[in-house]
């Protein structure tokens, strides 16, 4: 029996005794060639049914994982697992198509582009309340959610660039410890061990630590050559642009509902004390008296981010999957009358049904002229017989989002306007989408440059006349297409001017909104039409990681129809 530990040795004695030819010797060597992962799915079961086991024989990092997994199984961290979630999550991953292999691999990176006795600082967020008691759906950050897969929240990563290390550097985890009163209420959390474990940390603290930790590195012998982080170094909460991070938005970004939110709600164990006099040490106040100062850590994170592996594409594909199958679903939910909230309700569930873990952003879904309202969300109207119906919406998966524009007529048919005008919007798109490859030699800048010129073009033939610059402004507000990934508006600070490169994740998203004015043909007045689909650049050849939404005429009225039949999953 060495080389097992298990938690009902009364009822496997009696097995042995009474079936040792089935239960025996090749029972106990076939469990010692089990690997990490085929051990542990093993056990799936509750412990108080069956095993949980350690191998006598396995490596080092194997009989660890299993020694952890006997205190902290997987079921019992605060997201799910292999283990947990073997329909979610395939062997080795710790999130959906994403290894811990790869989670390696950029924090690899990461060093890579840090110099020599440098730190990084990387905090988590928080859990943010509606009012007491009552707290939001929790959304980590995408920074520390991209070199982790950890999706707790009050978290921080700190990785130290040393050549004494093994690999060069060590990484800490600092997360909240195991409490079972609070699990109690809260659900179950990852812990410190599941921590190197499963995440893969070489070492895990409790986050209530994080800031004597840092004043003990901070005022050391040997002191970091460098401070990367993101953490805000003051906080006024009376003017969110007085904040010296590393990363303040300015007063024109605070004005813009796409830009990064002004004020993230970092980890507590991450902010300035809320009163002067008091004795807790603040993460803010150390890094402030680091010398040399800080340096942004997420332009860093941001150049790594915005050139997505194959896994992360696959992903996005499965995201774009998701939210293609729910467009059809609303399509088919589509007629006259019907309620904005109600086909909300059908993409939400769409998506949520096909294991996304729930819309990206609040959606855009905008019947007749509140179509001319790009970021329209009050979704409250009925939409009345000839209306078109603007949904702008992307489901959420494995932490990627996806972002899809579609416009139908709700009565299913297209009127000849209509269809015209959507048309010309329709070839803009498709110019940009061929472009969209390393070849092409372009910029998300260059494809905006050509989408005026193409709508300018449409317009003057819809219309029959001159179309000004000032004019077009008003047609086309708005730019082709930004980054994707983690984040729907990805990686903000990589300039729009960046060549497109294999690899990279763009929205193209052309749009056009004619004013009820009389400046207008009566037929197109009122009509606001957008197409956005995700797109994958490649070397040659762009790929639309949100083909299964239809946007040709024909496959738009079919599914109106109910003669496209999405599969469920």
């Amino acid at each position: 029996m060495s080389g097992l530990v298990w938690r009902h040795r009364r009822l496997f004695t009696l097995l042995l005794r009474n079936h040792p030819a089935n239960v025996g010797l090749p029972f106990c060597n076939a469990y010692r060639q089990l690997s990490t992962r085929s051990a542990l799915a093993a056990c799936r079961s509750p412990p108080s049914a069956h095993c949980l086991a350690i191998s006598a024989t396995g490596s080092a990092p194997f009989a660890r994982s299993l020694a952890t997994a006997a205190h902290h199984p997987s079921s019992l961290i605060g997201q799910p697992t292999p283990m947990s979630h073997p329909d979610l999550l395939k062997e080795g991953e710790i999130t959906p198509g994403i290894t811990r292999l790869e989670y390696e691999q950029r924090r690899v990176n990461l060093v890579q582009a840090m110099v020599e006795g440098s730190v990084a600082v990387v905090a988590g967020f928080s859990l943010r309340y509606a009012t007491s008691g009552i707290f939001h759906p929790f959304h980590q950050n995408t920074d520390l959610f991209y070199l982790t897969g950890f999706n707790e929240p009050d978290a921080a990563l700190v990785i130290e660039k040393n050549a004494k290390h093994k690999n060069g550097f060590h990484s800490i985890l600092f997360v909240r410890p195991k409490d079972p009163r609070n699990e109690v209420w809260d659900g179950p959390r990852c812990g410190l061990d599941a921590a190197i474990s499963f995440f893969g940390a070489d070492e895990a603290q409790p986050i209530t630590t994080l800031p004597a930790y840092l004043a003990s590195l901070l005022s050391g012998a040997r002191p970091a050559t460098e401070l990367y982080t993101d953490v805000p170094l003051t906080s006024n909460p009376n003017n969110p642009t007085s904040s010296s991070s590393p990363t303040g938005a300015t007063a024109q970004q605070l004005q813009h509902a796409a830009s990064p939110p002004a004020q993230p709600s970092w980890t507590p164990f991450a902010s300035p004390p809320p009163q002067p006099s008091t004795s807790t040490l603040s993460l803010s106040k150390l890094l402030s008296k680091s010398a040399p100062p800080p340096r942004a850590l997420h332009p860093v994170i941001a150049g790594l981010r915005a050139v997505k592996s194959d896994a992360e594409i696959a992903v996005m594909r499965d995201a774009g999957r998701i939210t293609g199958r729910a467009f059809v679903e609303a399509m088919q939910a589509s007629r006259p009358g019907v309620a904005e909230y109600e086909l909300y309700a059908a993409v939400e569930y769409g998506v949520r049904r096909r294991g996304a873990d729930g819309l990206a952003y609040v959606p855009v879904v905008a019947a007749g002229e509140n179509a001319l309202t790009l970021h329209y969300v009050m979704n409250k109207m009925r939409a009345r017989d000839g209306d078109l119906v603007l949904i702008d919406a992307g489901g959420e998966y494995g932490g990627y989002a996806s972002d899809v524009t579609r416009t139908w007529p709700v009565s299913g048919k297209f009127a000849k306007p209509q269809r015209e005008l959507y048309e010309a919007v329709l070839r803009i798109q498709k110019e940009c989408i061929k472009r969209c490859t390393e070849s092409a030699n372009v910029s998300l800048e260059d494809l905006q440059r050509l989408t005026v010129e193409l709508a300018r073009s449409e317009c003057e033939r819809l219309f029959s006349r001159r179309v000004t610059g000032g004019e077009l402004n008003v047609l086309y507000p708005h730019h082709v297409g930004h980054w994707l990934g983690l984040d729907v508006h990805d990686t903000p600070s990589v300039s729009r001017q960046t060549k497109l490169r294999r690899g990279h994740v763009v929205t193209i998203e052309p749009g056009l909104y004619i004013p009820n004015t009389p400046n207008y043909p009566a037929e197109y007045r009122g009509l606001g039409i957008r197409i956005e689909d995700d797109v994958a650049v490649g070397g040659t050849v762009a790929t639309v990681l949100s083909v299964e939404a239809p946007k040709e005429v024909v496959d738009i009225e079919a599914a109106c129809e109910g003669w496209v039949s999405p599969p469920r999953n």
